[in-house]
């Protein structure tokens, strides 16, 4: 399977099929971005945290964390709302519309979000066509996918989305047992691509997996 998701067996012309569908979706994700952007716009002022143009990139004013720390992605065209687009908050359902539209079926999936966390300022998007989720292994993400599977280690996430925190701080702020507890979560935390230690004794969410976290939490929302 090449970086674009498409499976060995695919044939040439499916092959290229996935490929323009691949391109259709990133230029969604960008008028997703974009209009997500706008409509936010009215009551905030500018973000500093520069735009990317990459589909997985992401950017966070507080840190400076460049673009080219994120995986590989191909390049999204950038996209301007235009004028007389209708505001987001007038229809719920702005954002299936688009997608919708942009990618007909089997179509595909998108999430993106511009948030203001501890950490600092953080927008991320990132897309997939159904026929690359449908193909790809499942499997291979049954460590990022178990390792928040535990109450104590989404506590620990909570805590580190507002800020760096070492284990001593975690022992306290949760009452732990024992130092010992928090590195046994934090190691499954960071197995999984969850955490990261940017300093000795200091534990951290990455800048590329804060939006995907809020996303999981909005996903098991019960509506």
């Amino acid at each position: 399977m090449d970086e674009r998701g498409s499976a060995t067996a695919t044939q040439p012309d499916d092959g290229a099929r996935l490929t323009d569908r691949v391109a259709k979706l990133e230029q969604l994700v960008e008028e997703l971005a974009e209009l997500v952007h706008r409509s936010g716009a009215a009551s905030d002022a500018p973000s500093s945290a520069p735009r990317t143009p990459d589909l997985k990139a992401p950017s966070a004013s507080s840190t400076g964390t460049p673009a080219s720390n994120a995986p590989d992605a191909a390049p999204s065209q950038a996209f301007t709302a235009p004028a007389h687009e209708t505001p987001a908050g007038d229809d719920p359902f702005w954002a299936l519309r688009a997608l919708k539209e942009r990618l007909p079926a089997p179509g595909g999936v998108v999430y993106t979000g511009s948030v203001d966390v501890g950490q600092g300022h953080v927008e991320y998007q990132w897309g997939r066509p159904t026929e690359h989720l449908l193909q790809s292994d499942w499997a291979e993400h049954a460590e990022s996918v178990a390792a928040l599977g535990h109450p104590l280690r989404l506590a620990i996430m909570r805590k580190l989305l507002d800020a760096e925190h070492t284990v001593a701080q975690l022992v306290d702020e949760l009452e732990l047992a024992s130092t010992g507890v928090a590195y046994h979560h934090l190691s499954a935390l960071q197995n999984g691509g969850w955490v990261t230690s940017p300093r000795r004794g200091t534990w951290t969410v990455p800048v590329s997996r804060v939006v995907p976290l809020l996303t999981i939490i909005t996903a098991l929302e019960k509506g």
